[in-house]
């Protein structure tokens, strides 16, 4: 023996001094209740892991947004979302993909794989393992290391901890719980025996696999397995568990993903000590798992609503997301909300109709489709909603953009209001025309009450609901400007036919007869609401109260597609409103629910009124403006159409279509989403694609256009569900009191009869016949038989 080798690590005497000095440190920290001046920080925290931490309550687990089956649409471990109060017009918090599994639904070979690398004498020691933590110490002297010197339990105090720091956000107590220090041992040691009394082997092993951090964000055997192997943690094969196994100590040396070579000689010294150690392999197996490849095959699982799972619902996704960081009982802050949606475990169920999503996602992609030169030369956009009537439930939100931040994608929901991660909103058009009509039925207005209105004309004498004048057209207070799509010239009409024929000044006239400020109530009353959230009773900026604009009734306000959705869902439920909803129920990670934002449903006006509006309703789809995309087969259907603003001639900026049956409602709202005032949808601007796959160029872009045909085509591939009929207006209604309005006499035009000769003329017709020339020619022809009006394309 030299000199120099008596006290090295690797000489006898060396040796024993090691043992000796580890054996009094356990010795200490095993008997001692209380050690030294840090005593009491050990106690307290073990006393702290005891009471907080054997449960596993308050690490991190990622949430899971479903639909209305239960199936995902995506995990939640990060928030990245707009939100309209954020300094940065964003809420963002990254946090950690970890699921936690049972015991039971680990596989075998991964519990096999990890006691043979991590501890291989587990179910034989308890906390301390004095025998492995010698050995562990003369490998590490000897440069040999093969496995660590802390056993399971100590591993997973420690990982716990760290866990515990990081969602605090504790920089000082995550150095510490990480700390190369003998306090930081000692404190692992008695939070393990601690541990091992309160929780059998299994639960300890699970809580270590659970806890362990993997690489790429992957904290837990659960997101290990999927990020890897695209699998779960119950279906792990003996090659893959030693391959997790094996990355737990050191997850950047031993990246399969950028360190191939490395992860593999080390998940084969994994195998190998599963066969030395017994631990389900024998030498022969273990030989032949060690010449097969590593076999990757998963990829890192997403967080979010721009998650591959989401499909066709980024949309509906974002607004579920929205709706949660919006409400103050879920944190008192959007980040203690964006905390709890990453972190809190929660499985969020929502009200999305997986089928009537694919429908109405297939609908205006097809009908509008964003990038196509043919049928969308004026990159339009085409947006649908839908909602169940009766209940509420927003069962899909559509657009024809792909959802994500990428080029070409949008994370605009054009649907839904401004604060939710909508726009600013859409103009309605003659969609609008029922809060008139429900305000006119309310009054007792019949079927058959008419009125006879020029093609355009200024009418005077709107108020608002303080009394005063609304609305004001060439220096006159209270005065409105409105024209017919159709032109000049005198029609006579009834509720029914202005309705189903959507005549512009008829609705004029009749919003003045009912009150302007009546018709604003009931659109209130429906859950009408401007698209930044602002009552139409209030002033918004700029703008007045809605009161004050008589083209009210044309829909000239800009609001959400959904709250449109919400108020036609109205009339269908015969009544009823129920604001939409989006989630039906939030399950915590401990089995426990949460409240969820209530539809509060309620009558909002009677169910006569609601069905004399579906009766009026239906003709739109038969012989309105709508009859050329007609009803759907074997349902009952009613629809009203929208344009804004078509009197230049000049394109449209918003076209829209409400369609539903008694099941269902979809609202369609189709502009360009750039400029809609600016680059109007005329000529090659308004091409769209039919149902049928044909190229359609109006010139000027209608409600029965694509928004028509958008929500037929989804309507004929949603989930309808039962065939329902809508509840018909009795013979003896008074509303019926004038007749159904279904035939409106026309106002006689006479017309001058055709002279000739000396003779007198024979009598003209019933149209105005006149004295003929002196050759005794007839008189002026036949009138037309009776009709409706001309048709209005708004």
């Amino acid at each position: 023996m030299q000199r120099g080798e008596i006290f090295t690590g690797t000489s006898v005497l060396g040796r024993l001094v090691t043992f000796a000095a580890i054996g009094g440190v356990l010795a200490a920290a095993m008997v001692l209740p209380i050690v030294a001046a840090t005593g009491v920080l050990v106690r307290n925290q073990a006393n702290k892991f005891t009471t907080l931490s054997l449960t596993a309550q308050g690490l991190p687990q990622r949430s899971e947004i479903l639909d209305s089956d239960g199936h995902l649409l995506a995990y939640v471990y990060g928030v990245d979302v707009p939100y309209s109060g954020a300094k940065k017009g964003v809420v963002q918090y990254f946090g950690w993909d970890r699921q936690p599994v049972t015991y039971q639904q680990i596989s075998p070979n991964m519990v096999n794989a990890l006691v043979a690398i991590e501890d291989s004498r587990y179910w034989e020691h308890g906390a301390i393992d004095l025998r492995g933590t010698i050995r562990a110490a003369v490998n590490d002297l000897q440069h040999k290391p093969v496995q660590g010197g802390s056993t399971i339990a100590q591993q997973y105090v420690k990982n716990v901890l760290l866990l515990q720091a990081e969602v605090a956000d504790n920089t000082q107590q995550e150095q510490s719980a990480d700390a190369d220090t003998l306090n930081r041992k000692l404190n692992e040691l008695r939070m393990a025996v601690a541990a091992e009394h309160q929780q059998s082997k299994q639960e300890i092993l699970a809580g270590y696999l659970n806890d362990a951090y993997y690489g790429y964000n992957a904290y837990g055997i659960e997101t290990a397995a999927e990020t890897y192997f695209g699998t779960t943690a119950s279906k792990l094969t003996v090659t893959q568990a030693a391959t997790l196994a094996g990355i737990v100590e050191n997850p950047t040396q031993y990246d399969p993903i950028m360190h191939p070579g490395v992860s593999l000689e080390r998940r084969n010294t994994v195998l190998a000590r599963m066969a030395t150690t017994n631990n389900g392999l024998t030498a022969a197996q273990a030989e032949v798992d060690e010449a097969k490849p590593l076999g990757l095959s998963g990829s890192e699982p997403q967080s979010g609503c721009e998650a591959s799972s989401v499909g066709t619902a980024g949309f509906f996704c974002q607004y579920v997301e929205e709706v949660f960081l919006h409400d103050s009982a879920y944190g008192t802050t959007p980040m203690a909300r964006a905390k709890l949606l990453s972190t809190g475990g929660l499985r969020i169920y929502t009200t999305l109709n997986e089928r009537d999503q694919q429908a109405a996602t297939k609908a205006v992609n097809y009908v509008v489709p964003a990038h196509s030169g043919l049928y969308n030369p004026g990159h339009n956009a085409d947006t649908e909603a839908m909602i169940k009537p009766g209940t509420g439930q927003i069962e899909a939100i559509a657009e024809d953009r792909p959802y994500g931040t990428n080029g070409g994608q949008t994370e605009i929901d054009y649907a839904v209001n401004t604060e939710y991660g909508g726009s600013s909103g859409v103009q309605t058009g003659s969609s609008s025309k029922l809060f008139t009509l429900i305000t006119a039925l309310n009054q007792g207005i019949p079927f058959g009450y008419t009125q006879t209105v020029p093609g355009s004309t200024t009418l005077t004498g709107y108020t608002n609901c303080q009394g005063g004048p609304a609305g004001y057209y060439n220096g006159t207070p209270g005065a409105y400007n409105v024209s017919n799509a159709e032109g000049p010239g005198k029609s006579t009409d009834s509720l029914y036919t202005g309705t189903t024929n959507s005549i512009n000044v008829f609705y004029a006239e009749l919003e003045k007869k009912v009150g302007l400020c009546n018709v604003v109530h009931t659109a209130v009353d429906l859950g009408m609401t401007r698209a930044d959230g602002t009552s139409l009773l209030s002033a918004d900026g700029g703008q007045a109260s809605a009161d004050n604009y008589p083209s009210f009734t044309l829909g000239s306000v800009n609001v959400a597609p959904l709250s449109m959705a919400a108020a036609y869902a109205t009339v269908a439920a015969r009544g009823m409103y129920c604001s939409p909803v989006a989630i039906n129920k939030i399950v915590t990670a401990s089995g426990g629910t949460m409240a969820v934002p209530s539809a509060n449903c309620r009558r909002a006006i009677s169910s006569d009124v609601a069905d004399a509006v579906n009766y009026i309703l239906q003709g739109v789809l038969t012989t309105g403006t709508a009859g050329q995309i007609g009803g759907l087969v074997g349902r009952e259907a009613a629809g009203k159409t929208g344009t804004s603003n078509v009197a230049n001639n000049n394109g449209t900026p918003y076209a829209a279509f409400a369609g539903y049956t008694p099941n269902l409602v979809g609202y369609v709202s189709v502009f360009n989403p750039q400029s809609p005032t600016v680059d109007t949808m005329g000529g090659q601007s308004s091409c769209y694609r039919l149902e049928g796959g044909i190229q359609s160029c109006p010139g000027e872009m209608f409600g029965a256009d694509a928004p028509g045909s958008t929500w037929h085509m989804s309507f004929d591939h949603a989930d309808l569900g039962p065939v329902t009929y809508f509840v018909p207006v009795p013979p003896d209604s008074p509303f019926n009191s004038q007749g159904n309005g279904q035939v409106v006499v026309q106002p006689k035009s006479p017309t001058k009869g055709k002279g000739g000769g000396t003779g007198t003329g024979g009598t003209g017709g019933t149209g105005g016949g006149g004295t003929g020339g002196t050759g005794g020619g007839k008189g002026g022809g036949p009138t037309p038989a009776a009709s409706p009006g001309p048709k209005s394309v708004t």
